[in-house]
């Protein structure tokens, strides 16, 4: 018999045969058997399916009409996947539950896995490479008579993507850092520029507007530097990812991470940003692909990889050491594979931290980074189902956490020490001196930011994202004293917005993302200390705005309005995208609107969310082809935060 071993990480499944286990296991009597093993030997059989090997009756029907077939897949009827408690003399490296969980696996059973044969991590299974290519040839054959319209759909869609392009340049110490996109490659060159005015050290370069043509030769900031050029590091590679892209406390050296194969390991390379040259790369070093500089530029941390590639294991590496025969420090390790463990560092610099995380539980570690004898410290031990995330400001953690089983997060802060869960304490609103976020159903607490003066939350309300700003007494001693809670407001009833990338922690303006189902991605620049004002909306500044060739905003419409469910209590946001013209001729002479219904939504994410922004570029096609009578409605069910899974996981 097979037997395919899953351990406590439900990815991880391991096929071989375990002649000890056949005692206590049992496949399930077959329904069906095929003792095909061989690969599709055509894609075509004749009406009914017959072969050679039918009746004369049919082999002779030579005017039957053909019709494709999808290649046969080898089944093993025996196979089975071990669930439940783990039979006796099960192997101790393969375990089938966490030692802390309270719940009783059922009996140890064996379920149907037919197919399991087909798992090849490592990509060289010839069978399964062939049934690959036989399914990817039926699918050719099967849809080739769309091949002109999705070639005509696919150059509408291209269209509308301007291909040379730059992100918004941020700044970073003494530079603005950007990448650059250019038409007809396929990767990003990551730049730099100078932030000082060379003519005039007391200005920025970017107090004025971006003057740039629009050409791929032309620089986009005076003075641009390439960083990394990933079309040249892709050249003569089957495959190129790239993970990191840091420079290094100094600005003088960057440090990026790289996969080559596709297997999600990648390798690290520091190099010269002056002379380009490679100062340190070991071949036979992999990891995954997030990395963090230390205090200064003597100093990486990053995360390796388990045999089903869990980052489990966080280690420091000095760089540019002499001493080749020198490991790399072993600074934390998790073993439990329900846990992956991924690194950062706080805004301000001080701290690096280590957190390990299941679905449902996570820990966090910090290591001093301004303390060059510090050691891991833990802020609060695991607790069984408390999820919490922190940020460090003035002395203080900031905490997000469903502790006490709350159906979403809830914001605390804590002297920034080790071990104080118990001296957590919840963040009011001043004008009302109730939680800013009590963990209810009403507001959905995602993730805070912190900055010198202020702490910036993003949510949900309504079902809506949330933009919240906290703004701290500055005319005092006591920099901690929450003075001020406001929320971000936007016109467009249908939008999504979130923080943008921010790399500096003493400023006084932040930069959000902001789109709608009809404003392409905007870029705002808004004050932290009059957000919310009256006449903030107009004090906004537009930094820039993705170019969508051929698209004109006026034409189009958007509302959210609620539908109550079939229960008749819950009510469901629905956004809805439209000509203006077709629903005024609509509301005027009743005229039917063609209607494209979409939406999905799972693990708290709506499909259109999944990329962050609302803003449809590769749509914008459809919205006028005659196909959809000039009209495109999209319906977007929106979660409101994390409660929605807590009765699934209860029933699971």
């Amino acid at each position: 018999m097979t037997v395919s071993i899953v351990s406590r990480r439900f990815v991880q499944v391991q096929a071989f045969r375990v002649p000890l286990l056949k005692p206590f296991l049992r496949a399930p009597t077959p329904t069906t058997h095929n003792n095909n093993n061989g690969m599709a030997r055509a894609l075509f059989a004749t009406q009914g399916g017959a072969t050679s090997s039918n009746t004369d009756s049919t082999s002779q029907s030579s005017s039957a009409t053909k019709i494709l077939q999808p290649p046969p897949a080898r089944r093993e009827e025996d196979r089975v996947v071990v669930a439940g408690v783990a039979p006796p003399d099960w192997p101790k490296d393969v375990p089938r539950q966490s030692d802390y969980s309270p719940h009783q696996l059922l009996p140890s059973t064996g379920v149907p896995d037919p197919y399991g044969w087909m798992r090849d991590d490592a990509r060289t299974n010839q069978e399964v490479l062939d049934h690959l290519k036989a399914e990817n040839a039926f699918a050719e054959q099967l849809t080739q008579h769309l091949e002109p319209l999705r070639k005509t759909l696919y150059q509408e869609m291209l269209s509308s993507i301007q291909e040379t392009d730059y992100t918004l340049p941020r700044p970073k110490r003494n530079y603005y850092l950007y990448a650059r996109t250019f038409e007809g490659k396929s990767y990003n060159m990551y730049c730099r520029a100078p932030r000082k005015d060379t003519n005039d050290p007391t200005k920025d370069v970017l107090d004025h507007s971006i003057e740039w043509d629009g050409t791929a030769e032309s620089p986009i900031l005076p003075h641009e530097q390439i960083m990394l050029d990933v079309n040249e590091l892709a050249k003569d590679k089957d495959y190129c990812a790239v993970g990191t892209v840091a420079s290094s406390p100094s600005e003088q050296l960057l440090a990026y991470t790289v996969d080559f194969k596709g297997d999600e390991q990648c390798g690290l390379y520091v190099q010269n940003l002056e002379t380009k040259q490679v100062v340190d790369h070991d071949p036979n070093l992999f990891m995954y692909g997030h990395v963090e500089w230390g205090k200064d530029d003597g100093t990486i941390f990053y995360l390796k990889l388990d045999d089903t590639l869990r980052p489990f294991q966080v280690y420091r590496r000095n760089i540019g050491d002499k001493d080749t025969d020198k490991q790399d420090e072993l600074l934390f390790e998790e073993k439990d594979e329900m846990y992956f463990t991924s690194i950062g560092k706080t805004l301000d610099g001080k701290y690096l931290f280590i957190e390990t995380s299941s679905t449902e539980t996570s820990e966090v570690w910090y290591l001093d980074l301004e303390d060059p004898s510090a050691t891991l410290q833990c802020i609060a031990k695991r607790r069984f189902k408390v999820l919490y995330d922190v940020e460090h400001r003035n002395g203080q953690w900031w905490i997000t956490s469903n502790v006490e089983v709350t159906p979403n997060m809830r914001l605390f802060t804590a002297p920034a020490k080790a071990n104080r869960e118990t001296e957590w304490q919840l963040v009011v609103d001043p004008s009302t001196t109730k939680p800013l976020f009590d963990g209810g159903y009403e507001r959905a607490l995602h993730s805070v930011s912190t900055f010198s003066n202020h702490v910036v939350a993003e949510g949900r309300e309504g079902g809506m994202p949330r933009v919240w700003i906290l703004s701290m007494d500055t005319n005092s001693d006591n920099n901690n004293k929450l003075v001020k809670f406001d929320a971000l407001e936007f016109p467009e009833a249908a939008h999504d917005v979130g923080l943008s990338s921010h790399f500096e922690f003493d400023i006084d303006k932040i930069v959000v993302a902001y789109d709608s189902l009809i404003t392409p991605l905007q870029h705002l620049e808004i004050s932290l200390d009059n957000a919310a004002d009256a006449g903030a909306l107009a004090e906004r500044t537009v930094l820039k705005e993705k170019a969508v060739p051929g698209y004109d905003k006026e034409l189009y419409d958007c509302d959210r309005i609620m539908v109550p469910s079939r229960d008749g209590k819950t009510e469901i946001p629905v956004n809805l995208v439209y000509r203006r013209e077709d629903m005024e001729a609509h509301k005027a002479h009743g005229k039917p609107l063609h209607t494209h219904l979409y939406g999905y939504g799972s693990y708290g994410c709506v499909l259109l969310l999944l990329s962050s922004f609302w803003f449809p570029t590769g749509k914008v096609s459809l919205q006028v082809r005659d196909s959809f009578d000039s009209y495109l409605q999209h319906f977007n069910f929106i979660i409101t935060g994390h409660a929605w899974r807590l009765p699934l996981v209860r029933h699971v």
